[in-house]
């Protein structure tokens, strides 16, 4: 099976390889017993070659002066989206501006419940939930680089649960993109995966929703969720970001409140309430991911200066179901 595979993306890759584009990835496939093989040949452009690529390639296109115009390109802060195609949109905006400041490893969380019930996994398992959402981050990944110079884009099941890659092939070798989509932590300690990330050179590699993995862990905690192995789960995260993510919008009920995450690079992360009267209510700010303790404070706060009993809380909640 292996070399089966390896031939036929050998065979797809070639009209690339004849444009002279380089070397790239060569084999990505499932195999025997739930264990994947990545077949390439390393090829590392430089972090000058890829501000070069930047620059003349992208700007030549739009033809416009500060930042090339992209859409990426801007100081106004995004609010909340109000749709998943306007998440996708902000989710790649941000990645290519931390990108731009030279983060060439990230993590990203979409808000899947929009696409999925998450209550009922248990139901249809993950491969549920990898079934609606995986179009969510196949869109993502296409419009990294404000949507231009995609040539292909392979969608490969690299685990024997869910995660995925999607691999991004651009007309320049630099501009290609690895997303791991709902990768866990078996996937992400295997030393093909260690190997790919390090060939991976300064093309950029994102993770998205490893909090949604059946073998899930939080990037903010650096290794703490990972059971045995929490100095290689540490070097992970600092790896990919330093804990923090370069987008994050979800939804989540805590402390009896029904609770919204939203970050955006370079900007602060933010954290609403659904207040009584069902209004969104800016709980607080924070340059880091705010841990349980500074929410729990934040909320408390709130409750404290508007009168608010646990009682009130419950009774919304009852309500609401």
């Amino acid at each position: 099976p292996t070399h089966a595979c390896r031939d036929s993306m050998a065979h797809h890759s070639m009209p690339r390889a004849k444009r002279g584009f380089g070397e790239l990835l060569l084999a990505l496939c499932l195999v025997a017993a739930g264990r994947f093989a990545l077949s390439f040949v390393q090829h590392a452009p430089t972090s000058q070659h890829m501000r070069s690529a930047h620059r003349g390639s992208s700007c030549s296109k739009s033809g416009t002066a500060r930042g090339c115009g992209f859409s990426w390109d801007t100081e106004r802060k995004p609010d909340m989206p109000g749709s998943p195609d306007e998440m996708v949109q902000q989710a790649a905006d941000a990645v290519m501006r931390a990108y731009r400041d030279g983060s060439t490893r990230q993590v990203v969380r979409l808000r899947l419940d929009q696409l999925f019930d998450m209550e009922s996994i248990y139901l249809k398992g993950v491969a549920g939930l990898l079934n609606a959402t995986l179009p969510l981050a196949q869109s993502l990944t296409k419009k990294l680089w404000g949507g231009e110079y995609m040539q292909n884009l392979r969608t490969s099941l690299v685990d024997d649960q869910v995660g995925t890659m999607l691999y991004r092939e651009a007309e320049y070798e630099m501009q290609d993109v690895a997303v791991f989509y709902l990768p866990g932590r078996p996937l992400l300690l295997k030393d093909e995966t260690q190997s790919f990330f390090s060939k991976m050179s300064d093309r950029l590699v994102v993770l998205a929703n490893v909090e949604d993995s059946p073998f899930s862990f939080k990037p903010d905690l650096m290794g703490q969720d990972w059971p045995e192995v929490a100095t290689s789960g540490r070097e992970i995260c600092k790896m990919f970001g330093d804990g923090q993510s370069s987008y994050y919008y979800n939804y989540d009920q805590f402390n009896s409140w029904q609770t919204y995450t939203f970050r955006a690079y370079p900007f602060p992360w933010e954290i609403y309430i659904e207040d009584l009267n069902y209004n969104l209510v800016k709980l607080m700010e924070s340059d880091t991911k705010p841990g349980y303790d500074k929410l729990i404070a934040a909320m408390e706060e709130y409750e404290a200066k508007n009168g608010i009993r646990p009682v009130d809380k419950i009774a919304k909640i009852l309500k609401d179901t």
